[in-house]
């Protein structure tokens, strides 16, 4: 009979035992990866996500949850500032760059938001084709939206779920960005005036074009009434009946109001000064996102030492049980083992024999574990919707290496302890106890 059938034979008499050691070292590895997989995803969102924001200015409320709806889109947001007192902080001297954010609606659970490009330059977002907005109601959506190039689609009112549709409207795609790795690819981006026209708002950026060229516009318009002056007239009168019709629905919709504001300082210094001065002089509310992360990672943090450390104590156990399980059958199996001595094992081989055993159960009850490892995560990026729609991915690690190397360590380290004794067996007492 060789060693592994010989070690199997052991196994299957004491298979109650061994199954229970296997599955708790299972139970005890699957808990610990888990917990680092969920961990791992978190910190590194965190900081793809954040990069580069260094001041977040919103309605008044959590700011918490206003740094997590407005740069990790992951919660509902605190609710919506004047836009034209968010114009003036974009122009305030100690600002380096503002992106301005318009949320309140979804297609199929990715966010719709209203933004300039300077979200996607800071970003550095590429488009894998088509290319930009350049009107409302024109879209670029993100590499795991899962939209095409002209493909038309209606926002559902709200960030999650299927509200009430706007058919009033059609978003047109004309562009989709490469894959960055950051909250982009989950997003589907537009105009402020998109956002803001669908939600009975007025316009800022066509507004702000057209102020702009409207010195250009009248001198056009009076070069073509010398030139064309009986259709120039009938073009005056149209075009006055078309002004009061654009004035009239200017009176119908409301003052603009953005969700957010994201603000890159030029100074440290700035970076400090700028929230206190804005949450005490304004009824808007500024927050800095990394004092708000640190808030969120102790808070994780303290929840995955707790499930680190519950992982640490099953496998404790589950150690324990292996160095159970094979003490306990020794005192059955000396007699075996002082035959097996007899008829020419050595100790080293009876040790490699006992040893083997232990390695057996370790092995199998850490390969099942990686196994549910895996399994509990997905299944726990099915129920948790935010790992889901930040694209949870299963990576092993340096981390998760190290957990299973302990793993193997310590199962070599109990089984050890009754190698050793079996390897001393008295093979002439216990031969002449069995006879």
């Amino acid at each position: 009979m060789t060693d592994v059938s010989l070690v199997l034979s052991s196994l299957k008499s004491r298979w109650l035992n061994s199954l229970l050691s296997v599955f708790l070292t299972a139970f005890g590895v699957m808990l610990a990866l888990v917990v680092i997989q969920f961990s791992q995803h978190v910190q590194n969102r965190l900081s793809s996500d954040g990069q580069g924001i260094d001041i977040v200015v919103g309605a008044k409320g959590s700011p918490l949850q206003m740094v997590l709806s407005s740069v990790y889109h992951i919660d509902i947001p605190t609710g919506n500032i004047p836009y034209d007192q968010a114009k003036k902080l974009m122009k305030n001297p100690q600002v380096k760059t503002a992106i301005p954010l318009a949320l309140g609606d979804n297609w199929k659970g990715y966010r719709i938001v209203g933004t300039t490009p300077e979200y996607m330059k800071h970003y550095g977002a590429e488009l894998k084709s088509g290319e930009p907005w350049h009107k409302a109601f024109e879209a670029v959506a993100g590499s795991s939206v899962g939209l095409e190039i002209g493909e038309s689609f209606v926002g559902a009112h709200g960030l999650v779920g299927h509200g009430h549709i706007h058919e009033e409207e059609k978003y047109q795609v004309t562009g989709v960005m490469k894959p960055i790795g950051t909250v982009l690819d989950r997003l589907i981006l537009t105009s402020l005036d998109s956002v803001l026209n669908i939600h009975g708002q007025e316009s800022v950026e066509h507004t702000e074009h057209d102020h702009g060229h409207e010195d250009k516009h009248h001198d056009h318009d009076n070069h073509e009434h010398e030139e064309h002056d009986h259709d120039g007239h009938a073009h005056e009168d149209e075009h006055h009946a078309h002004d009061e019709h654009k004035h009239h629905d200017h009176e119908e919709r409301v003052a603009p109001e953005i969700t957010a504001l994201l603000l890159t300082t030029k100074s440290p210094i700035a970076n400090m000064n700028l929230p206190r001065t804005i949450n005490r002089g304004s009824t808007l509310q500024a927050a800095n996102p990394a004092l708000e992360l640190t808030r969120l990672t102790s808070m994780l943090g303290l929840g995955s030492k707790s499930f680190q450390a519950l992982a640490m104590l099953l496998i404790i156990i589950a150690s324990l049980s292996i160095f159970s399980g094979l003490a306990g059958s020794l005192e059955n199996r000396m007699g075996d083992l002082a035959v097996l001595r007899a008829i020419g094992y050595s100790k080293s081989r009876v040790f490699k024999i006992i040893t083997l055993e232990g390695m057996i159960i370790t092995v199998s009850g850490t390969a099942l574990g990686v196994i549910m490892g895996a399994g509990g995560f997905l299944v726990l990026k099915t129920i948790v919707p935010p790992l889901q729609s930040s694209g949870a991915e299963i990576r092993f690690t340096s981390d998760s290496a190290l957990i299973i190397c302990s793993v193997l360590i310590a199962g070599f380290v109990a089984a050890m302890i009754p190698a050793i004794r079996a390897a001393k067996v008295d093979v002439a007492r216990q031969v002449s106890r069995n006879t």
